[in-house]
Parts: C-alpha cells; structure tokens; sequence
C-alpha cells in the first residue's frame, strides 16, 4: 500500500589531508572515499567599492567579506587572500596571481571571487576586469585586465582545482558555457569528478551590464549559507542561484582551454554541524493553501533508543535542526490526486482514501503539477525519462515538495519521545495498522490528529520523503535540506 501522502508547502524568498583536527578528513572520506588525495583549500577576494576614476560601487567589498566569513565559519578552508580597493590594482593582482602559481600545491584546490567593474569593448569583442587604477580611456585601455588574460593565469595553475567566480558586467566573456547536468548527483559522481582537474566558473551575467545592488551575491550568499550537505559543488551553486535571480542571466561553465577535463568538479567542503541559516519571511496567510498546518522549527532528537522494541541499527539517537515549513493536514487523497494527474492507480478506490500505488517519481511530478496548477512556482526540475530521471530541488521555488525525513519525523513526534506520538504503543483508537486495517487503506483522517494537528502520521500508508535511504549522522545539523546523495531508494515513512 506504498506510496504517497503527506506533501509539505514552502516559500523561501529569498591519504593526505590537511588540517586533521578540524574534521576535514572525516568528511572527504565518508563521501569521496578513502583514497581520496585533498591538498590545502585556498580562497581569492578581489573587490574593488571605490575607484580612481570609475563611478563608486555600493557592495562589492562588503559581499566579498561576507562571503569570506561563510566560507571560513561554516566549510573548510585554509588560507584567504584579500585584495581590496586600493590593494586591487592590475600590478597586485597580477602579482598575487603569480605568487599563488608558486605557491600551490597540485592537490590543493583554489577559490576565486572577483567582484567590480567589467566592461566589453564593442570594437574588439573582448570583456575586461577594471582594477581600481583602470582608466576609462576605451582606446588606450590603461591597467585594463583582459578576460583573456584572466582565462591566461588560471591556466598556469598546477593545482587540480580552480574555480572562479564574477560578479561584474560582461563576465560572460570568460568562459566555455555549459547547462549539461551530470548523469546522477551522488557520492560515486563526487569521487570520479574530484579526481580530474577542474576550471569551472560562475558569471553574474553574460555579455550584459548588471546592477549595482548585486542579486547575483545575495543569492550566492544565500547558497553557501543555507546549504546543509557536506559537499557543494558549482553546478549545485547555479542551479540554486539562477532560480533566485531575475534581472541578469548567470551563466556557469568551464574553460576547456585552461586544462578543465570533461566531468570535473571543484567541492566546497561544509564543517560537520554548522547551522544552515535560511531566510524565510513571513508568509501572508491568504497565501497558505487549505488543509496546511505551520510547523514552527526547531531541535529535537531522531532516531531511537536500541531498547526500543523494532528498534533498527540505523536509527541511531542525534540531535537535528529542522526550519519552519507548512505540512499537509491530511495524506494526499484519491480526489486530490486525480485532480491533478488525470489518473488514479490506487488499488482501493475511494475519494477520501489515501492514493497509493504511486512511485516517488510520480510523488515528485504531482508536487510540480499542483504547483503549477495554483500559480507557484515547482520546486523540482526534472530530466531524463523513467527511473533514471535526474531530479533536483530548487530551494528558492514556492511550490508543493515532499518533507525531508528530519521534517517527517519531527512533525510525527510533534514534540514527543515515545515510540509513538500516542505513547509506547499504537492501538485501535490511534491509527490504523496491521491488526485493525483488514489489509486495506481507510478514510484519512479517521483517528485522532497528533499534538500538532496532522492525521494518520501513524499507520494506513507509506509517506514518501525527499531523502535518500542512509544511516544517520552524529551531533546536531540542519536537516532542513535532507540527505541529497546515496545509492540506495529513497526513503519512505509511517
């Protein structure tokens, strides 16, 4: 009697290795193996607010810092090297770029943010960086940085690692693009990527002027920030960031010229246990949808004791962080379903019983085509055919989506620690299951709601959830997001 029921409703606007003591080794190798061979992980800032002779900017300096704050709070990283305003002319950041050519090691990985002024010379096609001593003569081009050139340096680096990211006008210029996915986001893409040498680079635009006020870095901010998996990956980064931007084209690539091999990656690697910090505002209540019921996050523990009878070994007790959300009343109802998809597979018919007989993909497709019938926008994207279809989750959408297991449990325990939500034992007054059912499903929300008022979060049918199967991880995180990677099915709950 698998699979469907529960949905929730979001809006987000919104071996050797370094530095053993801070944990890095223990999350490359959990998810890239133990042969994995990681160098130091470097990061580049060049920001330039206020110009000699070009019209000030209002962000670039303070984006950079906040980025770079990010970065060294909630993800490994090992050295930083700044440049700003008066430090960002062309002689130091030549300079800078020859030093790191030295100084990198072939297993190190390095990380670029250039944030100022770009221009396009119409003349000659090419796209420049304008250091803080640029001059604004197009002929003569004084301390004008060709991308070319930029493309140039990057390719003299030894290290196996580089990515760059622009935010300025023209940055489009620079590379190779590409909106190709890969075969499948797991661990064994992970692991077959990071072992090629990778250039990849993410524009705010292409050949275009972009504004001041940069929503390119806000929605990269936002990325890095709200971003719970333990590897982050370009392609990851723009997927989310293009959904969250609407004035400018960001663009994402890779600069074949400069050594990138087909099917590299560079990997942001996340501390285990930093907070994820999403930003969600108050949503008006005209806009919640019927049968929803606001979930306030917060902590709690997952899992269960192993003297709990049907107590498994994956179900290790740990903390977890979860977000507020909106989940469904109710578990998805034949009516709803056949309203939506034209179809109903359910094997016991009835409106007001729960659809089942459905697949997780076919889950995910009536979340995107609610969505899309009530004017959201879907939160899933969706390639490929059958069951090697690609689906991706795009944060910044407001449509329908599935709980991630962490939201699941959460809203089943409704703030209790017994086996069930009814105390240590389901009975006929609590919810449907093997000994009271008659092997059927039955009417939702026949039994009492929990604490929180959700029906039937116990027993009548599996729940579909966005997570991939996988045993638990230690400590507190962030579960908001849910576990993105395995190689095992997806997991489902009741």
């Amino acid at each position: 009697m698998k699979k469907l029921s529960v949905f929730v409703f979001i809006l987000f606007f919104a071996i050797n290795i370094y530095a053993q003591n801070r944990g890095l080794s223990v999350v490359a190798v959990e998810n890239l193996g133990s042969q994995v061979n990681i160098g130091k992980q470097y990061a580049l800032f060049i920001a330039i607010d206020a110009y000699r002779y070009w019209p000030a900017l209002k962000k670039p300096v303070s984006d950079a810092k906040e980025i770079r704050d990010i970065l060294k709070q909630d993800y490994f990283i090992d050295e930083v090297v700044e440049l700003y305003n008066a430090q960002a002319s062309k002689q130091n950041i030549l300079r800078t770029f020859s030093d790191l050519q030295s100084k990198l090691g072939v297993h190190d990985s390095l990380f670029i943010y250039y944030a100022g002024h770009g221009h396009l010379d119409k003349t000659s096609d090419a796209g420049f960086w304008i250091p803080v001593d640029g001059g604004t003569d197009q002929f003569s081009q004084e301390n004008w940085l060709p991308i070319s050139q930029i493309r140039g340096l990057i390719s003299r680096f030894k290290t196996i690692h580089v990515f760059m990211v622009s935010d300025a006008c023209f940055s489009g210029d620079i590379l190779n693009t590409t909106r190709a996915l890969p075969p499948q986001i797991d661990n064994a893409y992970y692991r077959k990527a990071y072992a090629l040498t990778s250039r990849q680079v993410l524009t705010s635009g292409s050949s275009e002027t972009v504004p001041d006020q940069s929503e390119f870095s806000t929605a990269f901010i936002n990325c890095l920030r709200k971003n719970t998996s333990p590897l982050l990956d370009p392609l990851g980064i723009y997927n989310d960031v293009r959904l969250s931007v609407g004035k400018t084209t960001p663009l994402y690539g890779t600069l074949t010229a400069a050594s990138h091999q087909e099917g590299a990656t560079f990997l942001f690697f996340r501390k285990q246990g930093a907070p994820a910090q999403i930003i969600q505002p108050d949503i008006p209540q005209q806009s919640i949808p019927a049968n929803m019921v606001r979930i306030q996050g917060g902590t709690f523990t997952m899992g269960s004791p192993a003297s709990e009878p049907k107590h498994n070994n994956d179900e290790v007790q740990h903390q977890v962080t979860v977000s507020s959300f909106y989940m469904g009343k109710y578990e998805v109802t034949q009516k709803e379903y056949q309203e939506v998809m034209g179809t109903n597979p359910s094997e016991f018919k009835g409106d007001n019983l729960p659809v089942e007989n459905v697949s997780w993909y076919d889950a995910i497709e009536y979340c995107n085509k609610r969505s899309q019938k009530e004017g959201l926008t879907p939160a899933y994207t969706i390639s490929g055919t059958g069951d090697s279809r690609i689906v991706s989750w795009n944060r910044g959408a407001n449509g329908y989506r599935l709980p991630t297991e962490a939201e699941w449990e959460y809203t089943c325990r409704a703030g209790t620690t017994n086996a069930y939500n009814t105390g240590s034992n389901i009975n006929d007054n609590t919810g449907w299951y093997e000994a009271n059912s008659g092997d059927k499903t039955h009417p939702v929300g026949q039994k009492p709601a929990n604490a929180w008022g959700l029906y039937d979060m116990h027993g009548n049918v599996w729940e579909w959830c966005w997570d991939w199967y996988g045993n638990y991880s230690s400590g507190v995180a962030d579960r908001s997001i849910g576990r993105v990677l395995g190689d095992l099915p997806r997991v489902s709950r009741r």
